[in-house]
């Protein structure tokens, strides 16, 4: 669980964060929680698309991005971050500040976790820049405060999330990582949407509940697990956006011994024993007009 942790570098004048794409290996959706929240369970796994953020000095906080369709605002989870980050360490007034750069390249509202990816870099960040003020656990309960997925970000690897995705179980692969074709099929899927569209009587029964409830010593076996893969979003995503089956069923049709959606979509991901085969299908995919990837799992 430490990719992200162990690609943070830094000088004298800049540092500089690495923020991990995730996919969601398989998504169960349970019950709505009283706090209009669902229960879910899901494994994480954080692959080697990745934006970067730079960290450099400045008079007061500014951010800016290389996609210019990203809001730079105060509703970004960077502003976000960075604000809540300040107010931890009560830093509003007189503490230093920072011009983040962000270098995006994770398909936005593709399910992939590229904002909160985002944000945990920025409390990561922030955090080393002052000193480590805040601890594991702080850091954490702050995370938390910004977005679901934002804790399993600031760790990253490999990871089982229950309650609304906040709570974290390290886990550890059985055997080598596979090799990812990802693809973003152009449209962005809002996460409120897709969990709104989901019905009060989906069944808790599952092979993929089966498996997560058989994991013993926080370690998974990834050729059983691409066997009962499901994601509850899926079918309802695919009802709305027809293309994001079609997506899925190239990618089986290229060789994938396994795809599925990422979170609440579009991104759909196909996973490949070997490497070239992976590569060919996104090479495919490119070719077709999507935006696709190559990526290995970033342990």
């Amino acid at each position: 669980m430490q990719a992200n942790r162990a690609t943070t570098t830094a000088t004298a004048a800049v540092l500089t964060e690495t923020a991990y794409a995730k996919v969601n290996l398989g998504l169960k959706v349970l019950v709505k929680r009283t706090d209009g929240f669902h229960e879910i369970r899901s494994i994480l796994q954080n692959v080697s698309v990745a934006d970067t953020l730079h960290f450099h000095p400045a008079t007061t906080f500014r951010m800016s991005c290389s996609d210019s369709a990203l809001s730079t605002g105060q509703d970004n989870l960077v502003c976000r971050a960075a604000a809540l980050f300040a107010d931890a360490v009560d830093q509003r007034e007189g503490g230093p500040s920072y011009r983040i750069h962000l270098e995006k390249r994770i398909p936005i509202g593709a399910g992939l976790g590229g904002g909160s990816a985002d944000a945990a870099a920025v409390l990561r960040g922030l955090n080393r820049l002052a000193g480590q003020p805040l601890d594991h656990s702080q850091l954490h309960r702050l995370g938390a405060e910004l977005g679901s997925d934002i804790p399993f970000a600031l760790v990253g690897g490999t990871g089982l999330v229950r309650g609304r995705g906040e709570i974290l179980e390290p886990l550890q692969w059985v055997g080598l990582p596979c090799h990812y074709a990802l693809v973003y099929p152009g449209l962005e899927v809002s996460t409120a949407w897709a969990y709104g569209q989901v019905e009060s009587g989906l069944t808790e029964a599952s092979a993929y509940l089966t498996f997560i409830d058989s994991l013993r010593g926080g370690r998974v076996d990834g050729m059983r697990l691409r066997q009962v893969l499901e994601n509850d979003l899926q079918a309802l995503v695919e009802r709305a956006n027809p293309i994001v089956a079609v997506v899925g069923s190239q990618l089986m049709a290229a060789g994938a011994v396994a795809s599925s959606m990422s979170g609440s979509g579009s991104a759909v991901y196909g996973i490949f024993d070997d490497r070239t085969a992976a590569e060919t299908a996104a090479e495919k995919l490119r070719a077709a007009g999507f935006r696709s990837f190559c990526c290995t799992a970033a342990l």
